[in-house]
């Protein structure tokens, strides 16, 4: 009995006739969604009526946050972590929903808002709005919860093509792009392979002279990693690559790696620090001599880098550093880092950051001959450099009704 009253309630589907206007706060919640341009706020909002939603966490009864992230086989795996605020301090929950890679839209966020449904009955019950809503059971799904047979095993394919054409009297460009990859993915190993081919010609017209100009890139790319248990992993990646951009006529690498992380992969969704090293041998062939007088060469290089990532209430930091040596030469050598913040200060404020920086001192294979105007300006070739970055910062301020339960689609 207990199991069948299980199943009920995860198969209940709450409906509410009401409207999209803030309810007396007595009679319901306010929830603050926080789903990080992850869901259709518009559509949770028009959808579940029941509650009133509001702009800020501290008017909030419920913080419901709302992460993403995609599975092995293309799909999507959201996490809903429900926060207890003011009255409800304390009362938390986390729900797992699961849509497939074949998912329309529409089936991706229906499922999702009936998790969210599920998720805030036990916030509802004992408020005056309980007595409106309604339970309904879908009978005709009964029975088809059994765990499903996967004839694939876990093997998922893909194959994706795609042209681009543009044009006007004196210039015209087209694309032509191809991808194919496999992957495997179990708790216990990660393969993944992905072959690309990218071309693209463009063609300008002036004073009755034609210039053309074209960029291609093949590549074929491996990862096959295996679980060490909760902290730690080690796995194998191998590339084979010819660009005419980055000068390598073609390009042969293969890195073994190792990573610890701080915390159990498990809790990847809500917190994340991790150290990697990789050490790489690889053989290089140029399409031109490069400034180093080389037309190939086989080099062998280390790598370590760390990853932190925290989603929280108080919003998003995110940040990366990567640095890299090759072992003939330490002073031929790159160190990258990369950082994002979303930070709520107080009510209605908040403020972002992003910025990379690169220190680049490991271009080993830009051609001798430098390159020419056209060609920098059309990003055809890799230049010379010592450092790249880019920066930019902002502040938000919300103020006015805390409530947010209006969506009008007009123009």
């Amino acid at each position: 009995m207990k199991k069948k009253l299980t199943y009920l309630l995860l198969m209940a589907c709450f409906t509410y006739p009401g409207s999209a206007t803030a309810q007396d706060s007595s009679s319901t919640i306010n929830v603050f969604l926080d789903c990080r341009r992850t869901c259709d706020e518009s559509f949770v909002r028009d959808e579940i009526q029941f509650v009133n939603y509001v702009r800020t966490n501290e008017d909030a009864d419920v913080h419901l946050l709302i992460t993403r992230q995609q599975t092995g086989s293309e799909g999507q795996e959201y996490t809903l972590e429900f926060i207890g605020e003011n009255d409800f301090s304390g009362v938390n929950d986390v729900m797992i929903f699961y849509s497939p890679e074949s998912d329309t839209e529409d089936e991706r966020r229906n499922g999702l808002n009936q998790y969210i449904k599920l998720g805030l009955f036990p916030y509802l019950k004992d408020r005056p709005v309980a007595q409106r809503l309604i339970i309904d059971f879908d009978a005709a799904n009964e029975g088809k919860q059994q765990e499903q047979r996967d004839d694939w095993n876990f093997w998922v394919f893909d194959i994706n093509a795609d042209t681009d054409l543009e044009g006007e009297k004196s210039e015209n460009e087209f694309s032509l792009n191809g991808r194919l990859s496999a992957e495997r993915v179990t708790p216990e190993w990660k393969f993944e392979f992905e072959v690309q081919q990218y071309y693209e010609k463009q063609t300008f017209e002036d004073d009755g002279e034609t210039d053309t100009f074209t960029r291609e890139s093949r590549s074929a790319e491996a990862l096959l990693v295996k679980s060490l248990g909760d902290h730690w992993s080690a796995g194998i990646s191998s590339e084979a690559r010819h660009s005419t951009r980055s000068n390598y006529d073609l390009l042969l690498e293969g890195s073994p790696a190792i990573e610890y992380s701080v915390f159990p992969y498990r809790e990847f969704t809500k917190r994340e620090i991790t150290f990697m090293y990789r050490f790489t041998g690889g053989l290089y062939e140029y399409n031109e001599e490069t400034v180093y007088g080389k037309t190939s060469e086989k080099l062998l290089q280390q790598q370590l880098s760390s990853q932190i990532r925290f989603t929280q209430p108080w919003g998003e930091f995110e940040a990366r550093i990567v640095g890299s040596a090759f072992l003939h030469d330490f002073t031929k050598n790159r160190i990258g880092t990369d950082l994002q913040l979303d930070f709520r200060i107080f009510r209605g404020l908040s403020v972002y950051f992003r910025g990379e920086y690169d220190w680049i001192n490991n271009q080993l294979s830009i051609p001798a001959g430098g390159i020419t105007e056209q060609e920098q300006l059309l990003n055809l070739r890799e230049r010379a450099t010592s450092y790249s970055y880019e920066l930019s910062f902002g502040l938000e301020l919300s103020f006015g009704s805390i409530y947010n339960n209006v969506v009008n689609p007009r123009l």
